[in-house]
């Protein structure tokens, strides 16, 4: 009878510490079908303002009001750099007016110097783009050569269909290149106005910026401005860090590749830099994407200047991810691979590759506000594990 009883003890111990398992494991799907179920609303939510046109007027108020907030962004960029200044023991004042100064002084040299670069490169890559073609025709054709021999299948249509697709996109390229590098610049001078304004509007917030930013805050109910206090801090320091190295390793990585690609004597190296460095911004497949433009440009050239622009660009990759990041990107988004895979393929769809930068910084975003209403509210406890 003992045995009896100790056997079916053991059995029951065994069947709660299996049932503990089976709610773990049910307790993890469940928040996997949550934080799905938001993606899908956010999915919807998107679709429903473009259907119904609600998001082209957020876009026009946007634009109205656009140089109070690029002037509250520049504020919040800059007020580090003033703090430091101030800590120092110089004038808050005198510390504005010499990083200002500092601001103007870069961007007129920007406009003065790597604006007539860009259109001339621009002009260079264009002039590239049938001999770019004509190499990947040759390229692709000794691959469909290569698979007909291998198979018995006629591959003549689908060889014909995919030319008339590659000199389809050359043709929209060197229509649309120049057209689009000129409405950038059309559209940048007719905004002079609303960016000068923006940096007026900057130049006041910065000097009482912190008076600014509690402002906002006052406008809440009083029992909520703790929490909102709590929250801004949390998104603000996660941003700006994240600003602040993206912008750092991008300028860097830019230099870098500038000087590489002039040295190797690729075309338009300036452009191809800059290019790269904005591709990089996107995680796992924006390296492949400048790396891709690079080694045609290369590869039109001459093989030897594409197969040094390849490696040269697989070093540079190399340095950026054991040297630059953890140097300069001391706080990571902690986004899980598929989540920030999710985020591109959504954003990407709804607004193109300028989607697919600010996708990983926005995801994190919203995260750090769900962890926070999710530990505030005990919605799912997510965050207690």
């Amino acid at each position: 009878m003992k045995k009896e009883k100790e056997n079916i003890s053991k059995t029951k111990k065994l069947d709660v510490s299996r049932l503990n398992n089976l709610m773990n494991v049910g307790n993890k799907i469940l928040k996997i079908l949550y934080i799905l179920l938001i993606f899908l609303l956010v999915y919807l939510g998107i679709i429903l303002l473009k259907e119904f046109n609600i998001l082209s007027i957020i876009l026009k108020i946007i634009s109205v009001i656009s140089p109070l907030f690029i002037g509250f962004i520049i504020a919040w960029l800059l007020n580090p750099l003033v703090n430091r200044l101030t800590n120092k023991g110089l004038n808050r004042t005198v510390s504005v007016i010499l990083l200002y100064a500092l601001l103007i002084i870069i961007l007129y040299l920007f406009t003065l110097i790597v604006l007539p670069a860009l259109a001339n490169q621009i002009k260079d890559i264009v002039g590239t783009i049938p001999t770019i073609l004509s190499d990947l025709k040759s390229w692709v054709e000794g691959i469909f050569d290569k698979i007909s021999d291998m198979s018995l299948e006629n591959l003549d249509t689908t060889k014909t269909h995919f030319f008339d697709a590659i000199e389809k996109i050359g043709t929209n390229l060197q229509t649309n290149l120049p057209q689009t590098a000129l409405n950038i610049i059309s559209s940048l001078v007719s905004g002079v106005g609303k960016i000068l304004l923006s940096f007026i509007v900057g130049f006041y917030i910065l000097f009482n910026f912190n008076e600014v930013s509690d402002g906002f805050v006052k406008l809440l109910p009083k029992k909520w401005r703790k929490d909102a206090n709590m929250l801004l801090s949390q998104v603000s320091t996660m941003t700006y860090d994240y600003v602040k190295g993206t912008l750092v390793i991008s300028l860097i990585l830019m230099i870098i590749s500038f000087i590489g690609f002039a040295i190797i004597g690729l075309k338009a190296p300036l452009l191809i830099a800059m290019f790269c460095a904005i591709t990089n911004l996107i995680p796992y497949i924006g390296p492949y994407m400048g790396a891709a433009v690079a080694g045609l440009v290369g590869f039109s050239q001459s093989n030897v200047i594409g197969i040094l622009t390849l490696v040269f660009i697989l070093i540079v990759q190399t340095l950026e991810g054991n040297f630059l990041t953890p140097l300069f990107m001391s706080k990571k988004m902690n986004l899980h691979p598929v989540t920030i895979l999710i985020s591109l393929l959504i954003f990407g769809y709804f607004f193109g590759i300028i989607g697919m930068v600010i996708a990983t910084p926005l995801t994190a975003l919203l995260k750090i506000v769900f962890n926070f209403l999710d530990q505030k509210f005990k919605f799912f406890e997510y965050t207690k594990d």
